[in-house]
Order: C-alpha cells, then sequence, then structure tokens
C-alpha cells in the first residue's frame, strides 16, 4: 500500500486583485476584477496531492478567521486530524496582483498563523507517521528547519519546496536529510549561490550542483514556467537527466502553477512505486506537467488545481 502523505503546511487567505499590468513603484492601479479565495502554498499542495490520488494530512495552524478553510480542504478528502485553530490569532494573507495581459502575478504576504508553528507542537505529529511515509515541505511557516528535523529522525521521506526562498534556508532547513528537491530556476540559481557558486550555469547544470552537494538526495526537480521542466535522478549507482517540455495553453493565472506541480509529482511518484525507478520519476514528471499546464488555464490557486481524470484525459 502507498505510504501516507504528511504536509506540514502553510494557510493563507488569498485576496486576488485583477490589474492590467503588476503595479509599478510609485504608482496606483485601479483592479478590474477582485476575489477572495483560500490558498497559501500549504493548501495548495495539499488540494493538488488529494486530488492527484494522495493520502494526504494536512497539518498547520489556522486562524479564527480560517475556519472555513480548514473544513474546505476536509470536505475534498484531506485529513485535517492534524489541524489546528489559533482562537486568538489572524490568519496568514496574500495579497495577489495578477495581470490580465500576461498571467504573470506578484504577492505580498502576511504571515499571521503561519509565524506560529513549533517544532514542539509538531512532535506529537510524527508519533503517527514512519518510514515509507512522505513530508512535503515549503518555506512559508516558522520553524520549518526543526520540523523538518523530526520528521527525518521518524525516518519519513522528505520532499521539500523551499518556496519562497529566503537567504539562510540552507541553514535553517537540513538539505542533507531531503530525498526530492523541487526548485524553479531562479531559485535553483539562488541556492548555488548559496553554496558559494560564481558561474552563470544552465537549469540542468544547475541541477547537477545541488545533487551533488546532498549526498542523501535523489533528485532536483527545475521547473521553467512555459519551458518546461528538467530534472535529474539518482539510483543505485544510475543517474538519469529528464526533459519535459511544457504544453502550450492560453495562460490565465500562474499562480497556484508551481504548488500543482509539487502535489501532482508527489502522489504521482507514491502511486506508481511498483514501477521501475526512474520510470516512477518520468510518469510523476510527465503528470505534474500536464496538471500545472491546466492550472494555469483558470483562476486562482486551490481552485485551479485539476482533479486527476482531467489529466489523464488531456494526457491521452
Amino acid at each position: 500500500m502507498p505510504g501516507k502523505i504528511l504536509n506540514y503546511g502553510s494557510s493563507n487567505i488569498d485576496e486576488t486583485f485583477s490589474v492590467p499590468h503588476i503595479c509599478f513603484e510609485g504608482e496606483t492601479l485601479s483592479a478590474t476584477g477582485y476575489a477572495v479565495r483560500a490558498g497559501g502554498k500549504g493548501v495548495n499542495q495539499s488540494t493538488a496531492l488529494v486530488k492527484a490520488g494522495g493520502q494526504v494530512y494536512h497539518a498547520g495552524n489556522f486562524g479564527n478567521d480560517a475556519v472555513w478553510i480548514r473544513d474546505l480542504m476536509k470536505d475534498i478528502g484531506i485529513d485535517m486530524s492534524f489541524a489546528n485553530i489559533k482562537e486568538n490569532e489572524k490568519n496568514g494573507r496574500a495579497l495577489i496582483q495578477v495581470s490580465t495581459e500576461t498571467g504573470d502575478n506578484c504577492i505580498v504576504l502576511f504571515p499571521g498563523t503561519n509565524g506560529t508553528y513549533t517544532a514542539e507542537e509538531a512532535a506529537p505529529v510524527f508519533e503517527h507517521f514512519g518510514p515509507g511515509d512522505w513530508l512535503v515541505q515549503q518555506n512559508e511557516i516558522s520553524q520549518g528547519g526543526a520540523i523538518m528535523r523530526l520528521a527525518a529522525e521518524k525516518g519519513l521521506s522528505i520532499l521539500f519546496n523551499p518556496a519562497p526562498l529566503t537567504k539562510g534556508v540552507l541553514t535553517e532547513f537540513p538539505f542533507d536529510k531531503v530525498n526530492i528537491l523541487i526548485v524553479n530556476e531562479c531559485e535553483a540559481e539562488a541556492l548555488y549561490q548559496e553554496l558559494g557558486g560564481k558561474e552563470k550555469l544552465s537549469e540542468l547544470a544547475l541541477a547537477t550542483k545541488l545533487l551533488d552537494q546532498f549526498d542523501a538526495m535523489q533528485g532536483v526537480v527545475v521547473t521553467l514556467g512555459g519551458e518546461g521542466v528538467i530534472a535529474k535522478f539518482r539510483n543505485q549507482g544510475q543517474v538519469k537527466e529528464f526533459k519535459v517540455a511544457s504544453r502550450k495553453v492560453d495562460v490565465k493565472d500562474t499562480t497556484g502553477a508551481g504548488d500543482t506541480f509539487v502535489g501532482y509529482f508527489l502522489a504521482a511518484f507514491v502511486r506508481a512505486e511498483k514501477e521501475e525507478y526512474f520510470k516512477r520519476v518520468e510518469l510523476a514528471l510527465n503528470e505534474a506537467n500536464v496538471a500545472s499546464s491546466i492550472a494555469v488555464q483558470r483562476e486562482g490557486t486551490m481552485q485551479s488545481v485539476p482533479s486527476l481524470e482531467e489529466v489523464k484525459e488531456c494526457m491521452k
């Protein structure tokens, strides 16, 4: 039976403004649309994981203004047994500009309850998980590195998506315990530079540098937006490179594309556990690539994640 997936992740109340273009410094701009939705990288990735067929548990703190987000997640099949409502705290928020011209976005985050996570609170959660299970983490919660260390001590495999990337992330998080790293091209370059790299490298070369830096790491995936995705994985002395081209679609909103990719990748990778290792990786990359290409054709984040049936239909 495939392992359980624990997402120790963030939640945000997304306030999205549709604008002609991303606001310039000093500019006041009228929005043409406004919406309030559930979001946050943790919520989005849990949504993608469950829609892709994963057995997903979401652990985290929600504000007294976000009980509706917890309930919405529960309604779509995410196990919320390890979710806490902080009665005296406000939830995290994201103020999102989305360009109606390009679909690009710009985001301002307020941490709220995402800044109230502690390893002490997390420790009892990990008593319910162990070898064969996975931890998914992003970089939107407090004490994320300490929480990741708890997971490693319990024998969980770890997928890390260190977004939004912050300076010092290599010190805060135990990258030597990470099994699969998923980053975009800017994050890959920033990590390489924080490791002391100074050359201008291709995305595949960046993936190679990051993979070579950490002995326990099985693979590095670099998403390239409209250019698709590249990856490099190793298993039992063998190494393989992957490149998946993007699907050409009409882009409406790129906000949730990366989170859709992460969730679909891991769910597919776990689901295909009986396949040959590199075949598992290839299947997961292709499924995640198609899922994110569907997501960018829709507005919003959590709401934009497609069903597994939609993804399979597009892959025929």
